[in-house]
């Protein structure tokens, strides 16, 4: 609360325009029940806001599906909205937005400003050889394959598909992986199963090799330990991740499979981009 105090001063200040670069927007799950069961297993005296972070932090959160649950898209996007007025809307600049939907979210007087951290993967994929993109399903296919459409690149996209039992399990849809050197595309990762068995039906089809990449690295708990070297889940040559949540990517190990890159001059260049209307 008081960043939005700081931005309320500023907007209060007489500025001519203001805008918020938040690259990862934080829209996790706040389940009021889980809450309580854990205030019960307290033995000490703590706030109730700060067991909120493994919640906001643990994935998406734009709908509900059941009673006890909270938006807290709606209501991270209400509190934008409700920003004084300084003659301009308020820009909010997000990068690779989980869900496209949430933009519309806000109202009165902000706007999303979106934006992709794609072009940091591009210039890896060039100096790595790297000739295949692959996604996990179908949403991430039609929301990033048009940027890599530029790209001599194989595309593959991979998905659920019910099995015996009706057991699910991932498959490729589409695309060839034999011989190619690949690099599966998604916008975050929370405890990576699916990323991880996709990168499993990848090799298992013949790639040379597989690399994984997403925007944001949620990583709870520290799942990013079954990904690094010894892990359950080791299956990648490269996992490359933005700092967009430097909390999680400043414990990862210098020394292993991940990478971090580095936003700061991508946001430099967009801040100069500006949508129509702003």
């Amino acid at each position: 609360m008081s960043q939005f105090q700081v931005l309320i001063s500023l907007l209060q200040s007489f500025i001519s325009s203001l805008t918020v670069i938040l690259p990862y927007y934080p829209v996790g799950k706040c389940e009021i029940h889980k809450i309580r069961e854990k205030h019960a297993a307290e033995v000490h005296h703590t706030c109730c806001c700060c067991h909120f972070d493994c919640f906001y932090k643990l994935g998406t959160m734009e709908r509900v599906t059941r009673e006890g649950t909270v938006a807290t898209a709606a209501t991270y996007a209400h509190m934008f909205s409700s920003l004084p007025n300084c003659g301009k809307p308020t820009r909010l600049m997000l990068y690779d937005l989980h869900t496209l939907q949430n933009r519309f979210y806000l109202h009165g007087n902000a706007v999303a400003s979106l934006h992709s951290a794609i072009p940091l993967l591009k210039e890896r994929m060039e100096k790595m050889n790297i000739n295949s993109v692959a996604f996990p399903d179908d949403g991430a296919a039609k929301r990033f394959a048009t940027l890599f459409s530029h790209m001599e690149v194989e595309i593959v996209v991979c998905g659920k598909t019910r099995g015996e039992g009706d057991i699910r399990k991932i498959a490729i849809q589409d695309g060839n992986a034999k011989g190619k050197n690949i690099v599966i595309v998604d916008d975050l990762v929370q405890t990576g199963g699916t990323l991880y068995e996709s990168g499993k039906v990848l090799k298992e089809a013949g790639a040379l090799s597989v690399n994984a990449y997403v925007t944001h690295a949620v990583f709870p708990m520290d799942s990013w330990k079954r990904f690094s070297k010894g892990g359950d889940r080791a299956c990648f040559n490269k996992f490359w991740v933005t700092n967009s949540i430097p909390t999680t990517t400043n414990q990862l190990p210098l020394d292993d499979v991940f990478e971090v890159l580095d936003l700061m001059d991508l946001l430099v260049n967009d801040l100069d981009y500006f949508p129509a209307g702003i």
